[in-house]
């Protein structure tokens, strides 16, 4: 049914569609991404990438991403899912963030006068995230990682069954 050209083609479309939306909502709606939201986007990327050189027309790429192409995919996407889980819970305040995606406002003094001036040096923070139909997009994410891990398990073993 599913071949491993054919599943990471299909994970490499819908990574395409999940990076055309989340960069509609960037540059065209006027959401800044916080900078574990730009993280998040980097195993997209590298199934994108995957995808296109598992569909080229070369012989030695077959035989070998038979035994690899498995085990890079779901690494892929679960490092994604794990990144996406540590974003939710930054965001509904379950741990704290190791990284710089915090709520900068807080201890500052702040007045009319300062948050105009430095208006644009604010960075997005995970406090107070964006959400679409009452979900962050980090929830959204986790959802979307796992969904796809449950087609990679399912199509592999479609195909480890066919063969045998």
């Amino acid at each position: 049914m599913y071949s491993n050209s054919s599943i990471s083609a299909i994970l490499g479309f819908y990574s395409v569609l999940i990076l055309i939306s989340v960069y509609f909502l960037e540059f065209v709606m006027g959401f800044k991404p916080c900078d574990l939201c730009t993280i998040q986007r980097y195993p997209y990327f590298i199934l994108i990438i995957l995808a296109i050189v598992l569909n080229l027309p070369i012989n030695n790429i077959k035989s070998i991403h038979n035994l690899i192409v498995p085990i890079v995919i779901i690494s892929c996407i679960m490092a994604g899912l794990f990144i996406s889980i540590y974003h939710f819970g930054i965001e509904n305040q379950l741990w704290r963030n190791l990284s710089s995606c915090s709520d900068q406002l807080l201890g500052k003094n702040i007045n009319t006068n300062n948050l105009l001036i430095n208006l644009d040096k604010i960075e997005p923070n995970c406090s107070d995230p964006v959400k679409i139909f009452g979900l962050s997009l980090s929830s959204y994410n986790v959802g979307s990682n796992f969904l796809m891990l449950l087609f990679v398990i399912y199509s592999f073993f479609i195909i480890k069954n066919k063969k045998n």
